[in-house]
């Protein structure tokens, strides 16, 4: 694994750290802790997907990229959306295989991709941020 792939790899890694614990916080701070966990029950097969969504395909670019690039800051941050809209794709697919996934509506799935985009948006323009340096610098 080159050193491209491996700062996409930890990117990723920190973006779904960071997406879930702000999505957890804030979900519990809105509603309840039991609707919480109530929710992350619910849905813990379309965030493992999304996630692994993000982290395959993350490997995938990371590879494809040659080592002398000239990385821009902003190709950190470019990189680092796609792969959240990616993952929330995959995500939003990977609930219509749940078993009561016909008695999710179209108002349930838009709700569930504004709280990952909401949640997911900081850590990841952080995180972007953070990677864009990394790939720039070459570290």
């Amino acid at each position: 694994m080159n050193a491209i792939t491996r700062n996409i790899t930890k990117a990723v890694f920190i973006v779904g750290i960071g997406a879930i614990l702000l999505a957890t916080v804030f979900y519990a701070l809105f509603f309840s802790f039991a609707e919480t966990t109530e929710f992350f029950e619910a849905l813990w097969f379309p965030i493992l997907a999304g996630f692994l969504a993000m982290f395959f395909i993350g490997r995938i670019i990371g590879d494809s990229f040659s080592p002398s690039f000239a990385f821009k800051i902003w190709h950190g941050v470019v990189l680092i959306f796609v792969l959240l809209i990616i993952a929330i794709v995959i995500g939003v697919m990977a609930t219509m295989l749940l078993p009561n996934w016909d008695s999710i509506n179209v108002q349930d799935v838009f709700s569930i991709i504004l709280v990952f985009l909401l949640f997911g948006g900081l850590p990841t323009l952080v995180t972007g941020i953070w990677l864009g340096y990394r790939l720039k610098n070459k570290v």
